[in-house]
């Protein structure tokens, strides 16, 4: 039940209406950009933007289609910083009514951020973005799903979403160098990463053949874009500035993560949030490679993975990160009879996996249904082996795998990369 009362010194539901006083907007709204508030307000509601979300094409409900929650947010932004705005809230003309509301969190977890709906915007709104703003009002108001709190609340005990606490120990078995000043790479894995093995052995191989010094930091074992994602802005930015400060006390040259999420949290959304630019080079592995074989450091040939060979691109990393041709250039050299997509790595054509939402346990109903759609696709195309670049969507694929939608192999990129770098 709604209490009728003030949560987080802002939000209340008082005779059916949301009432949001300006410490929450200010708030929840502290990032915004010129470019957001133009968004926003430039926002026609034409619903075009919904033919590229799975979520709205399996439920057709009116809440999922993207623009609806960008308008949400605007009509909080507009309610305290627009003329027009304040005056309809002081005339109580605008509000969010309490039937409204009640459709908020599940809204906003009926998207996976990657971007698609922008792309078919005709005037690039963020939708996306918007579902991440109203995951952080519901976090503040204390309205948030608990498996997403529980997220917010492991990154802010243990700096790490899953709980994770013995990866100083993981790394030195796996024979990381752990906390090694003047190296030439900090190596930024995710908490999913940190969980599997293989990944982690496949990427010190890479490491290894691409005869380059790498650390990890006992200090650093989450990116941070998990407590992001569920609306736990200041967790998030604490992580990141971590990672950034870690970097320069062990005086490496760059940052590298294997994480296509974590390449676009720790050198776009997370520098846009804390409004700084990061202190070092942000590269994804795949980039790090694709250099290495362009200045003839290494060659390149098929791996040894079951043929024939597709993709799923992070969206992360090509549609919201601006990484396309490494990832699709190695895949041309190192993947047996590849089936490369017709569209390119950013295009909306391609469907999202169901990504973060995986760890969601609220969604599981609608995660496995909206799973169908990029299944559908890859399944399409006829590989037998999906090679994935962010472990997000290698468990998303994984589980449409167990729950026995898929029949292909998934292969992370890491792996692929171990098998076909000749040195």
């Amino acid at each position: 039940m709604v209490k009728e009362e003030f949560k987080c010194g802002g939000f209340r539901l008082s005779k059916g209406k949301v009432e949001i006083n300006r410490k929450l907007a200010s708030k929840t709204l502290d990032e915004f950009t010129p470019s957001d508030v133009m968004g926003i307000e430039n926002c026609m509601r034409c619903g075009i933007c919904s033919y590229s979300c799975p979520f709205w094409l399996e439920t057709k409900k009116f809440y999922d289609v993207p623009a609806w929650r960008t308008y949400e947010i605007n009509k909080i932004y507009s309610m305290f910083y627009t003329g027009y705005g304040i005056v309809a809230r002081f005339l109580r003309l605008r509000r969010i009514s309490g039937k409204e509301f009640k459709h908020w969190t599940e809204s906003a977890y009926d998207c996976t951020a990657c971007g698609a709906c922008t792309f078919t915007s005709p005037m690039e709104v963020p939708n996306w973005y918007t579902a991440l703003i109203m995951r952080r009002i519901l976090h503040y108001s204390g309205f948030n799903y608990e498996s997403a709190e529980k997220l917010a609340k492991n990154s802010k005990d243990f700096k790490n979403a899953l709980g994770i606490v013995n990866w100083s120990e993981t790394a030195n078995k796996m024979g990381f160098n752990v906390d090694k000043k003047d190296s030439e790479i900090l190596y930024v894995p995710s908490p999913l990463e940190i969980q599997d093995p293989d990944i982690l052995s496949s990427t010190l191989n890479v490491f290894n053949k691409l005869k380059v010094s790498v650390t990890v930091s006992s200090k650093v074992s989450d990116p941070g874009y998990y407590a992001y994602f569920v609306g736990d802005f200041e967790t998030a930015r604490e992580l990141l500035v971590n990672v950034y400060d870690t970097a320069k006390e062990l005086n490496v040259k760059k940052i590298v993560t294997t994480d296509g999420a974590g390449y676009f949290w720790l050198r776009w959304q997370g520098p846009k949030s804390i409004k700084e630019n990061p202190p070092l080079v942000i590269e994804h592995l795949t980039k790090t490679v694709y250099d290495s074989y362009k200045q003839g450091k290494i060659k390149l040939d098929k791996a040894d993975i079951t043929a024939p060979s597709t993709v799923h691109y992070s969206e992360f990393l090509s549609r919201l990160g601006g990484i396309e041709e490494p990832p699709r250039e190695l895949l041309r050299l190192t993947a047996p009879q590849f089936i490369e997509p017709k569209e390119s790595p950013s295009s909306d054509k391609l469907y999202t996996c169901t990504h973060h939402l995986e760890l969601i346990e609220e969604k599981k109903d609608v995660v496995k249904k909206v799973r169908n759609y990029v299944v559908a696709q890859l399944t399409k195309w006829g590989g037998k082996s999906v090679i994935v670049f962010d472990p997000n969507c290698m468990l998303s694929l994984e589980n449409a795998v167990k729950d026995k939608q898929a029949e292909f192999k998934v292969v992370y990129f890491t792996e692929l990369l171990d098998r076909g770098i000749k040195v």
